[in-house]
């Protein structure tokens, strides 16, 4: 009765402060949900009587489905409005629903027209719209001077969404000059303005980071932790090679982690080729060992298979960066080298080193002595 006492009152208090959670998460959407309905509702009087301010507003309201249900019908019918009294913004969102087909058939030609309209009225974004165009060849041929020259307009202006592809241009060398101190920067200012790209390709911060790659890192660097202190149990655990397996795996499972985040701090593509290629190095040769490691932890298997797939995977990639060099030579391709050897490396390495080990007796689990059968062997039976 007591055991169950224990089991049940954690269990009670869990669910209840769990339920609490839940109930002012649903209260705090739909207090939210009233205030976006008040909102859409104040933008319908002023746009009824043709605010093109409130017009725009409503159709963005309509469009992301705040307030209002989402229907693109209703939002381009309200931007139309909009824009049909010159108001810039509205001319830019015209633009946004051509360029990306929401309610209608994409036209990039079309599109193209009303963010020039916008453009004509000096609005950022839509010129900093412009230079993507430009830069990927959407209704326009692709020319990476013109895009320069739009993005620069938009840069000009403090936009941080254009400073940032002005700084990336610089970077890449595309459309001019290649210049780093220049790139550094404009993603620099466009961090400071606060645009998201800029302050992860700096590494300022953890936000900065995607969901996509703070899951992974919050994975390798707290697995790693786990496997060590895995093998740091007594005695009485499982000994000699899973204890072993587990404490590399930790170690590594945690370097790769720290390699990640320094990978994406510091081998940016500001960073000097050498400098990102070290990094990326190191990177892709934890990764190597821990796909050499985790098999034989997992499963068991022989480390003879992963030192072939090492072989295989090294020329393979070699080829495939020497195709790369020969027909671009550029950083892209000569960053490639480093990340292509530093995995088959880390792979035959580890799985040569496991082998190694097996061939020597490392597997067994009897004494760690020098002969454990020499000692047993020299035992004096007790006498009765």
């Amino acid at each position: 009765m007591r055991r169950a006492w224990k089991i049940a009152v954690p269990l009670t208090c869990a669910v209840l402060i769990s339920g609490a959670m839940v109930f002012e998460m649903v209260h705090r959407h739909h207090l939210e949900q009233q205030k976006l309905a008040q909102q859409a509702q104040a933008y319908r009087v002023r746009a009824e009587q043709g605010d093109a301010e409130a017009e725009f507003h409503l159709s963005t309201m309509y469009l992301r489905g705040q307030g209002v249900p989402q229907s693109y019908t209703e939002a381009f019918r309200w931007c139309r409005r909009a824009a049909d009294q010159n108001y810039a913004r509205a001319q830019d969102g015209m633009g946004y629903l051509y360029y990306h087909g929401y309610g209608l058939d994409g036209d990039f030609t079309e599109a193209l027209r009303w963010l020039h309209l916008a453009a004509d009225q000096k609005l950022p974004q839509a010129e900093n719209e412009i230079g993507i165009a430009y830069e990927v060849g959407n209704g326009v041929t692709a020319d990476y001077g013109e895009a320069v020259r739009w993005y620069r307009l938009a840069a000009d202006q403090g936009y941080a969404a254009a400073e940032y592809n002005l700084g990336w241009m610089y970077a890449n060398g595309r459309g001019i000059t290649k210049d780093r101190l220049k790139a550094r920067e404009l993603i620099t200012r466009a961090a400071d303005h606060g645009d998201r790209g800029a302050k992860q390709m700096l590494g300022r911060s953890w936000p900065a980071f995607d969901k996509l790659d703070k899951v992974p890192l919050i994975l390798c660097l707290a697995g790693g932790m786990i496997l060590v202190l895995v093998y740091r149990l007594p005695k009485s655990s499982p000994e000699s090679q899973t204890r072993f397996l587990a404490a590399i795996a930790g170690a590594v499972t945690f370097s790769f982690g720290a390699f990640m985040i320094l990978s994406s701090v510091y081998a940016g593509a500001l960073a000097p080729s050498y400098v990102a290629g070290g990094f990326e190095f190191a990177t892709n040769f934890t990764g190597g060992i821990l796909l050499s490691i985790w098999p034989q932890f997992l499963w068991r298997k022989s480390p003879k298979w992963t030192l072939w797939c090492a072989g295989i995977l090294f020329v393979a990639l070699i080829a495939l960066d020497l195709e790369l060099f020969n027909h671009h030579k550029n950083d892209a391709a000569i960053r490639f080298f480093p990340m292509a050897i530093g995995l088959p490396l880390g792979l035959g390495i580890a799985s040569a080193v496991l082998l190694l080990r097996a061939k020597r007796g490392g597997e067994t689990d009897g004494p760690s002595g020098p002969d454990g059968t020499a000692e047993a062997e020299n035992e004096v039976p007790a006498h009765p």
